[in-house]
């Protein structure tokens, strides 16, 4: 006959892994389902994005810092710019005073972050209108060295207004890098 002796704290640390574990499991199934019933709002908005565009233009060029190399980046190159947003109204109802927000975030760093609230007095049904955030100001810059430290994320979020006809919330997001130190090609200069 074999006795086995097994320690007391090494059966709480399996215990406590198995426990983690399920635990994890059950936050990805919800997390799953909460995506899902997303989704379903976001197939035919209310209101529709249909173009944002950077002033001055953005360039797509491959970025490299030391090791890393950033494949077709969009870039800009200057520390202030301009954000336009061309939105349509889909419905067959006149919207007033369309609750529109602009979020900048500098990626890896969830401190540095600017929210910039607008409004759009009226949207006709099937009209489109252009929205323009101005003077927004970089939270960071590549500089030519860190892949990082010019990475930013633009959300655009159009917020639901019952009294004004806007009943579901519509959101976009569009990456750049910010690099003072990239050159602009001669063709894409303001003339």
């Amino acid at each position: 006959m074999k006795i086995i002796a097994i320690n007391r704290k090494y059966i709480v640390m399996v215990a406590s892994v198995f426990v983690i574990c399920l635990i994890g499991l059950a936050g990805f199934s919800l997390w799953q389902n909460t995506d899902a019933s997303v989704s379903k709002n976001s197939e035919a908005p209310e209101i529709k994005m249909l173009g944002v565009s950077v002033e001055p233009a953005t360039i797509t060029k491959d970025l490299t810092y030391g090791s890393v190399t950033l494949k077709g980046a969009q870039v800009i190159t200057t520390k202030t710019f301009d954000l336009i947003v061309t939105l349509q109204n889909t419905t067959a109802k006149k919207m007033t005073n369309v609750p529109v927000e602009l979020q900048v975030t500098l990626l890896g760093d969830d401190t540095k972050k600017a929210i910039a609230p607008g409004t759009l007095a009226t949207l006709e049904p099937g009209a489109t209108a252009r929205v323009a955030f101005r003077k927004i100001n970089a939270l960071g810059d590549a500089m030519g060295k860190s892949a990082t430290a010019g990475q930013h994320l633009i959300t655009v979020r159009i917020n639901p207004n019952l009294e004004g006809g806007v009943e579901q919330a519509t959101e976009a997001d569009f990456r750049f890098t910010v690099d003072s130190t990239v050159k602009v090609p001669a063709t894409v200069k303001k003339q």
